[in-house]
């Protein structure tokens, strides 16, 4: 199932990017969403590119019926992203494969950090599989509205941690 958000973070984009590259940050979001960050890995590159690896755990609550029946109360959420080293204007593009071993799903994607007027234009676009029989393709699809919520979360919460100074 293919997926596409975007969404406009009224910062600069070396700024959003310092945000996203964080694992303070990642911390706050996880634990405002009642769940916890169980770990976190930055590598940064000679090319001054940077991968990060993420595992997030947090409650299934927010999720239809039908999935939290497959997946439990609690999941765990493994990310890992490639990011490329900033434009002359901070703009970064990368990467991005999202893996949810309970649900037997992976989402692989690219990423997007552009100036704009406004700020930053904060994309993604990629495709989810979730590879349960008889009700994988169903739960892909219920997946996919929620990747745009997920994004305009990301970019209120990116824009508030860097509002508040790079703190929880």
């Amino acid at each position: 199932m293919a997926f596409s958000a975007q969404q406009t973070i009224p910062h600069p984009p070396a700024a959003v990017a310092e945000a996203l590259f964080s694992e303070d940050f990642h911390r706050s979001v996880a634990e405002s969403l009642g769940g916890g960050l169980v770990s976190f890995a930055r590598q940064d590159q000679a090319d001054g590119g940077v991968e990060l690896t993420i595992v997030r755990s947090g409650p299934t609550d927010r999720l239809p019926d039908m999935a939290r029946k497959v997946v439990g109360e609690n999941l765990n959420i493994e990310q890992v992203e490639r990011w490329s080293a900033p434009a002359a204007d901070g703009s970064r593009t990368g990467t991005t494969t999202i893996r949810v071993p309970k649900a037997k799903a992976t989402a692989e994607g690219t990423l997007r950090l552009a100036a704009a007027p406004a700020g930053t234009e904060y994309g993604v676009n990629g495709d989810l599989q979730v590879k349960i029989p008889l009700l994988g393709s169903k739960m892909a699809q219920m997946a996919e509205p929620m990747v745009g919520k997920v994004v305009a979360r990301a970019g209120r919460e990116v824009s508030a941690w860097i509002d508040r100074g790079g703190r929880g």
